[in-house]
């Protein structure tokens, strides 16, 4: 099944570090409707607690409404390429399985290290779209065999589902990795 899909969001930042509640629920589901998409992970930097808790909130008193995919955005540094520190989002799907986004590639370095276990890269992020060299990262993505996705990287509510990608759900968890090889 195909579904519109804002996979790089700051949800918990763009409401000021509040704890989950009815309220942010409320606006957030709001948002992703006037936006015409199906959901969003929420990717906030080294907290995926508050992910998992919001969802646990949507899937409880708004079953089926939205997707909520909870993860978190942290930074990777190659062991063989030190200087070449990216940023990495960690989607958590139910079943176990944990997908791997390349966040805002140019962003520390302008090279592109694809590590083992990445299944994505964002070839237009709204935030930081004033770095990614496109033709690069498309030549990546196909030498990888990487998904390319649009994200808004939203750190204000207004932005949420401003960029989305459109993808077959079954494709996110295809290429997920079992969450017993995760490293975190």
């Amino acid at each position: 099944m195909k579904v519109k899909l804002d996979l790089h969001t700051h949800i918990w930042e763009a409401f000021n570090f509040q704890p989950p509640s009815l309220s942010i629920a409320d606006k957030l589901i709001e948002q992703i409707r006037s936006r015409g998409i199906d959901g969003i992970a929420i990717t906030d930097h080294h907290n995926w607690e508050w992910s998992v808790e919001f969802r646990d909130l949507v899937e409880k008193h708004y079953p089926g409404e939205v997707i909520i995919i909870p993860g978190w955005e942290i930074e990777k540094r190659p062991p063989h390429s030190p200087f070449d520190e990216y940023q990495v989002s960690e989607l958590f799907l139910p079943g176990g399985g944990v997908f791997r986004n390349y966040c805002h590639p140019g962003y520390y370095t302008p090279n592109i290290v694809i590590e083992e276990d990445i299944h994505s890269i964002e070839i237009d992020n709204f935030h930081h779209n004033w770095h990614i060299r496109k033709p690069q990262v498309q030549e990546v993505a196909d030498e990888h065999s990487l998904l390319t996705l649009q994200v808004s990287d939203a750190h204000v509510l207004e932005n949420v589902g401003i960029r989305h990608t459109e993808i077959e759900l079954e494709e996110l968890y295809r290429r997920a990795m079992p969450l017993g090889r995760w490293q975190g």
